[in-house]
């Protein structure tokens, strides 16, 4: 009996021992954030978060571990990174690029297969997570789009409420509520009495208003055809015209001077004509008394 039961148990014992290996996994990448092909993300402080089943923030691994990592564009080229760990969270590595990415461009982390844990044991193979950012030109004009609805709603919304006010303000002062009997009452005037003058004030409200509006109106109509005279007043002329082809008579000082000047030599010249040249008037007595 106690030969079975030393049996049994050691049957048992190399029963475990040889699945022993299943359950040692070794490191492993469980996910990570962006997920591989995901998109739409914005290209600005752009960090990959690793999410790993062992604890891979140990100082004695981190020199070693540096240099597996590498992120390229498109075209491959690649882009400066920095490996950052968390000290609460100890199986994740994040990986903070340097730069802005570029928006609708796709983007790949290599993570390579040395990646090793403080035990030795290693990732063992490459691991790759691609993503895709969004364009963002399109987000500037759904921007543009919805602050431009706002200011349009806002706009609309406070000529509304404006229109609304005002005639609230109207109707209240059209509907003058008056209880006759308690005024009667304080009064000692007659319900009938205070009624008819009520009508009265209300009537004397409406027609106020009716003025206030057709005033309004009026106003409205002299501006509009006020503009419109100014409209049909302003005449296209092909040049500038002179005084004088106006009809003006008006004297600028330099012509006035020219006429003086003009009148002048006029009388010169008259004069010479009616006195011939070097006779005196003794020498016209003396031909005449010859004569």
């Amino acid at each position: 009996m106690k030969k079975l039961g030393m049996m049994l148990s050691l049957s048992i014992l190399l029963v475990l021992l040889s699945f022993s290996p299943a359950f040692a996994s070794g490191l492993e990448l469980v996910d990570s954030y962006p997920k591989d092909g995901g998109g739409g993300f914005q290209p600005e402080n752009v960090m990959v978060k690793l999410y790993f089943n062992e604890d891979v923030s140990a100082k004695e691994v981190q020199d070693i571990n540096k240099d597996c990592f590498v992120f390229t564009d498109e075209e491959g080229k690649e882009i400066p990174l920095k490996v950052l760990y968390s000290s609460k969270n100890l199986d994740e590595i994040w990986v903070l690029v340097n730069q802005t990415l570029k928006p609708d461009s796709a983007y790949k982390l290599r993570i390579s297969g040395n990646l090793q844990i403080p035990n030795g044991d290693t990732l063992g193979q490459d691991e790759t997570v691609e993503f895709r950012t969004r364009n963002t030109s399109m987000d500037t004009t759904v921007n543009m789009g919805l602050m431009l609805l706002m200011v349009v709603g806002m706009l609309i919304f406070s000529s509304l409420s404006m229109k609304r006010n005002l005639k609230k303000q109207e109707a209240e002062k059209e509907d003058i509520k008056v209880n006759p009997y308690k005024v009667a009452k304080e009064t000692g005037k007659s319900v009938e009495d205070i009624v008819a003058k009520t009508e009265k004030e209300k009537e004397k409200a409406r027609a106020n208003a009716a003025k206030k509006n057709k005033g309004k109106a009026n106003a409205s109509a002299k501006e509009s055809a006020a503009q419109t005279k100014s409209l049909k007043d302003n005449k296209s002329v092909k040049g500038p015209k002179r005084i004088s082809e106006a009809g003006s008579t008006y004297l600028t000082g330099r012509k006035e001077a020219a006429e003086k000047a003009a009148a002048k030599a006029a009388e010169r010249a008259k004069a010479t004509t009616t006195n011939p040249k070097n006779a005196t008037g003794k020498s016209k007595n003396s031909k005449s008394k010859k004569k």
